[in-house]
């Protein structure tokens, strides 16, 4: 049973935990390919996604499935981004994201009490926030 680990790591970029559980995964125990969709976690239009893995032929072989069909549009916007923030421009963006997160968490809390609904309780998820 050789089935393939992928991750699908819509938003994770953007939290530091995220990342360290699934480079943890990486390291002992199987995670063969890792999608990160650029729009959700680099500011840039939806339409690009990033695939990375430790074994190049499975990456290799993922980039040859789509020859031609791709346009280098989100690469470039992707590019122009990154440049554009710096890399003391990103790390703000993520430590600001950080910061943020309880007083999130605490206003949507709120809002759902408001209504008569719940803030879903899972503490090992940072990204995601669910509400009755």
């Amino acid at each position: 049973h050789n089935v393939r680990h992928v991750v699908n790591n819509a938003y994770g970029v953007q939290c530091s935990k995220t990342c360290a559980q699934i480079a943890r995964a990486s390291r002992v125990g199987r995670v063969d390919v890792v999608v990160a969709s650029t729009d959700k976690n680099f500011l840039v239009p939806v339409g690009g996604a990033v695939v990375a893995g430790n074994d190049a032929d499975i990456i290799d072989t993922i980039g040859r499935a789509y020859p031609g069909r791709a346009s280098a549009t989100p690469c470039v916007d992707l590019l122009a981004t990154l440049l554009g923030l710096g890399r003391n421009g990103w790390r703000s963006l993520l430590d600001e994201r950080e910061a943020q997160l309880e007083g999130f968490r605490s206003s949507l809390e709120d809002v759902a009490r408001k209504h008569g609904e719940r803030l879903l309780d899972t503490p090992h998820n940072r990204i995601s926030f669910g509400v009755t």
